[in-house]
């Protein structure tokens, strides 16, 4: 609803019937900024609790892509560094400036990590094997002699043993050539 031009010049009593005809668009627009605002006010849901984390752990399945804490054990991501430049002229092109900027340098590539120091969860499948090397002392010269002794010993028993099964195969196959002769007797 728009005023007349001649407002001004309007009697008292019809400023009284404008203001009466304005008023319920006044009430109306009222409302709906006033409510407009304290719709913005309202409490919001507190958040639902976190959930208890569960007892059981994943177990994880050969072909599976690890987690970053293990994958940082076993791969060593590329390093990045940034330089920053500042305003320079072309030095091929002297008509040509380049504004301040920063250029990125690949320090060291991707690689496997081979230190021995933290345990590794491979997945295996069903099961999990912890590899850690450090866990393991490695063995000394001592202990490496007296394996190498053991297995000596053990090669020895059964080399004798396959020398007996061979002489008792020998002493079995000539009897049994002997039984099968046939017997001459008058």
């Amino acid at each position: 609803m728009t005023l007349p031009s001649d407002f001004s010049r309007m009697k008292p009593h019809q400023h009284h019937k404008l203001t009466r005809a304005l008023a319920p668009t006044l009430i109306i627009a009222a409302a709906v900024l006033l409510g407009g605002c304290c719709s913005s006010f309202r409490h919001k849901p507190p958040p639902p609790a976190p959930e208890q984390p569960s007892a059981t752990v994943a177990v994880p399945v050969s072909g599976t892509e690890l987690d970053l804490t293990n994958l940082q054990k076993v791969r060593l991501g590329e390093t990045l560094k940034a330089y920053p430049v500042n305003r320079y002229i072309d030095p091929n092109d002297p008509n040509i400036l380049h504004e301040a900027h920063l250029v990125y340098r690949k320090e060291t590539g991707s690689a496997w990590n081979l230190t021995q120091r933290a345990p590794t969860v491979v997945p295996l499948g069903t099961t999990l094997a912890v590899s850690d090397p450090a866990e393991k002392p490695s063995p000394t010269s001592a202990d490496i002699e007296q394996r190498m002794n053991a297995q000596t010993r053990l090669m020895s028993a059964l080399t004798e043993q396959n020398e007996t099964l061979v002489a008792e195969l020998a002493r079995l196959q000539r009897e049994l050539a002997a039984m099968r002769k046939p017997s001459t007797s008058p």
